[in-house]
């Protein structure tokens, strides 16, 4: 019995956290609308998904110039970045040269505000030169398992890599 209300308590805890998220970030609603009228890419939320992952990478990859869309996709693809690089052999290598940088959320995936905020940050980090992880569950891994830390906590700041998994 007192597992069980320990585990109710977390559980109440988390959504606290949840709810104050996404009522910071104008996210509140209905969950059965679609992530593309949720999330619109002019929306509190999506800035400020964008703001983490700023703070994530410590950069601003693509001058600031980053454009975002909602564009249909297979169901299980929940983004794509994409942008233009003058070095051939390797495009994550130097990423201070990327340009027409763009990131495609696919409206067809399932988007709370813990996993959009974490893909925003995964496509922020090919933009910024990083490729896919090999490693599962880790924020650049092809597929998304784990929200990161700083998207369930709102926590944010200058300790945010060393506070995030």
């Amino acid at each position: 019995m007192r597992r069980l209300a320990r585990l109710l308590a977390v559980t109440l805890g988390l959504v606290s956290v949840g709810c104050v998220l996404l009522a910071g970030t104008g996210v509140a609603g209905s969950e059965t609308a679609s992530p593309k009228s949720r999330f619109a890419v002019d929306s509190p939320a999506l800035r400020t998904a964008q703001d983490i992952a700023r703070a994530y990478w410590g950069t601003d990859p693509c001058g600031g110039e980053i454009e975002i869309s909602w564009q249909r996709r297979q169901r299980h693809v929940n983004a794509i970045s994409t942008w233009s690089t003058t070095n051939a052999e390797d495009p994550y290598a130097d990423p201070g040269g990327n340009s027409d940088c763009t990131i495609q959320l696919n409206p067809r995936a399932r988007f709370d505000w813990p996993k959009l905020c974490t893909v925003v940050v995964h496509e922020y980090g090919h933009l910024a030169g990083h490729d896919h992880d090999a490693a599962p569950g880790r924020l650049m891994s092809a597929y998304y398992t784990t929200p990161l830390r700083v998207c369930t906590t709102g926590v944010t700041g200058r300790a945010l890599r060393s506070r995030t998994s």
